[in-house]
């Protein structure tokens, strides 16, 4: 699907049934990446040449508010997704609701297709090479950003990330995905749904 005709499309869509869904993370020696020096001098901090582990995130965006975060230690892929979409996602999901994402590989898989119209919803692709048309991308840098200001206070990166959710989010529930090398599973945690405060 082209562009305009994709913009076309959403703006048919009532704002109350766009669900915007994606992937973001952080690795461990994030940083900050402006700060404040003497006049004409250069601003430096130090960080980390290698990054130890990394801290991805899942959230649908609709209606200006993030529903059903999730984060967890590693990348996403297709078991990750496939598991947050069934055991989350569709719980969240009012019938007629548009779900929109990116074309990578895990979003096509079938199971993903099937789940999602099994409670009266259908799925909408981005347009190729087209973040900029997905809000929730935007919520993802200002996230992260929020991020890395406060990284350098906790030893953990992943208590850096629940600290930013928490303060940024009201009404406790939802998810983290717990995995080993052979156990992906759900479990309940104090996570919440995220409101942000300053709509993009």
């Amino acid at each position: 699907m082209l562009r305009n005709e994709f913009i076309e499309k959403v703006k048919q869509i009532s704002k109350e049934n766009l669900v915007f869904i994606d992937e973001s993370g952080i690795e461990d020696n994030a940083c900050r990446e402006y700060g404040w020096s003497i006049k004409g001098t250069r601003c430096y901090c130090n960080k980390a040449y290698q990054h130890k582990s990394r801290v991805s995130m899942i959230g649908e965006l609709c209606n200006n508010q993030i529903i059903a975060p999730v984060i967890f230690e590693g990348n996403c892929n297709k078991a990750i997704f496939t598991t947050y979409v069934e055991t989350i996602l569709i719980k969240e999901l009012p019938p007629g609701q548009i779900v929109i994402m990116d074309n990578i590989n895990f979003h096509k898989n079938t199971i993903i297709k099937v789940l999602i119209e099994s409670v009266g919803c259908s799925i909408l692709f981005l347009p190729t090479y087209s973040p900029d048309l997905n809000p929730i991308e935007h919520y993802w840098f200002k996230i992260k950003n929020e991020i890395r200001k406060v990284t350098p206070q906790f030893k953990d990166i992943s208590i850096a990330v629940e600290h930013v959710m928490k303060f940024i989010c009201i009404v406790p529930i939802s998810y983290v995905i717990a995995i080993s090398p052979c156990l992906l599973t759900i479990e309940r945690v104090s996570m919440r749904h995220m409101v942000i405060y300053n709509e993009v």
